[in-house]
């Protein structure tokens, strides 16, 4: 390839390529590895908005051990629901790591939606026990995409049951459960009732939120949509609290989110090397807000996988 050739791979490229969960959840968990040993760059993602109920972020990232640096820029509107388009636009830039130069342009709204829930499924491997009874509220694209990694990490999940406010959202998740016994709830409240392995990706806020008092005494909880769908005591209550990143934590709690929140005892990083223990029983909370260093790994992985594969199209740039 010539020195001033940019690789673009937009969805149907990326969706060529069949990466598995497990490819994902692996090249995910490395880069965890990775930020353990402080070989991550990770600034927290300054946020911009041209309309109420949106965001625009910026998200560079530099993973050393790898030697892959590159950046995200990804917009979140709510009101693109009424229109019939996606919740999420992104676009994820890499760049040479020796020199700068922009080598590929990619789909972030993809990438978003791969790994997202790939996080989620490295939290699943680190936490000790079998699940059986899956709730997910929030039956969007990230909430079926948590349903495909919840069953690739727990293949022994025997029942699912899911809530959201559309009743075909919650049909179209439930028909991929492979299977499984499955239960349209009629609340939230309902949805995790009982359950052992609870995930919320909402993107509107519950009124009232979940305590979680009603799910099972040892679940693992994972609120993919910040604060909207957990309440505090749920966080409070919890027998240990852990971020993916307590920097990006920390740039935003108790100014913009996460109001009267405990302190997180860890991170994800620390979990994955085996510095910190997760407690064996009990309600783990993990609140993984997605940062960029999840970006630009998995990224980095489908920019070598599509090269191999001559998938994409070259432009000149600069």
């Amino acid at each position: 390839m010539a020195e001033n050739q940019m690789l673009v791979l937009n969805r149907a490229d990326l969706e060529s390529l069949g990466l598995t969960w497990k490819e994902v959840v692996d090249v995910l968990e490395e880069a965890f590895g990775q930020k353990a040993q402080g070989l991550v760059q990770n600034p927290p993602k300054p946020k911009v908005a041209s309309r109420e109920d949106s965001f625009i972020h910026a998200m560079p990232a530099y993973l050393g051990g790898s030697d892959k640096i590159g950046i995200k820029w990804v917009a979140g509107y709510e009101q693109n629901h009424a229109k019939g388009l996606p919740y999420i636009y992104g676009a994820v830039i890499l760049n040479d790591a020796e020199t700068g130069r922009p080598i590929a342009l990619m789909d972030g709204g993809w990438i978003t939606e791969m790994r997202t829930p790939g996080v989620s499924g490295v939290t699943m491997r680190h936490v000790a026990g079998d699940k059986h009874r899956l709730a997910i509220v929030g039956c969007g694209v990230q909430g079926r995409r948590h349903l495909e990694v919840a069953l690739e990490e727990h293949p022994e999940i025997t029942h699912v049951s899911a809530y959201d406010r559309s009743e075909a959202a919650v049909a179209a998740l439930l028909a991929k459960a492979d299977g499984r016994e499955t239960r349209q709830a009629t609340s939230p409240e309902d949805c995790v009732a009982g359950a052992d392995l609870v995930i919320t990706t909402i993107t509107v806020a519950l009124d009232p939120k979940l305590d979680c008092r009603n799910t099972d005494p040892d679940a693992l909880l994972l609120p993919v949509d910040y604060d909207d769908a957990m309440a505090t005591s749920a966080f409070h209550e919890a027998v240990m609290y852990s971020v993916d990143d307590l920097g990006q934590y920390g740039s935003v709690a108790g100014r913009k989110y996460f109001f009267d929140f405990p302190e997180p005892v860890t991170h994800l990083a620390e979990v994955v090397s085996g510095a910190y223990d997760v407690p064996s029983s009990g309600r783990r909370m993990f609140l993984n807000m997605g940062i960029a260093m999840d970006d630009i790994a998995l990224g980095s992985l489908v920019y070598d996988r599509a090269t191999a594969a001559g998938v994409g199209t070259h432009i000149t740039f600069p």
